[in-house]
């Protein structure tokens, strides 16, 4: 797993500092037909450049692990994720003060908007 305060470098954008990391409490149990058990543990990393690639700073990064065969190993490819451990990271990187106002703002507006527009006001 990735740790706080890890240097490292990402080919074509420069060197970054891991600021913080939130993951589930628990992986999430799953079952391959070809590998039997598997363990899902995805996570998002707040990040800083060194130099940053784009104006939108492109700070958060969504690595994840599998454990197979007693094997932990690294996600090589985009994170498919459920709903319910999304909605725990998303939580935990709100609580942990990855997102500033303006986006948490425009977050619950949309949430609102969609709420309204579907019949669900409270």
């Amino acid at each position: 797993m990735i740790t706080k305060g890890k240097r490292t470098k990402a080919k074509y954008w420069g060197e970054f500092i891991v600021e913080k990391v939130v993951t589930l409490d628990n992986p999430v149990k799953c079952f391959s037909a070809e590998k039997g058990k598997v363990d899902f543990n995805p996570t998002i990393v707040k990040i800083s450049w060194e130099q940053n690639p784009s104006e939108d700073k492109h700070d958060l990064w969504f690595p994840y692990w599998i454990t197979i065969d007693g094997k932990e190993k690294y996600g090589q490819f985009a994170p498919m994720i459920g709903q319910k451990a999304f909605l725990q990271l998303l939580s935990k990187a709100i609580d942990n003060d990855y997102f500033d106002g303006i986006f948490l703002e425009e977050l619950e507006r949309k949430i609102s908007d969609y709420r309204k527009q579907k019949g669900k006001v409270e």
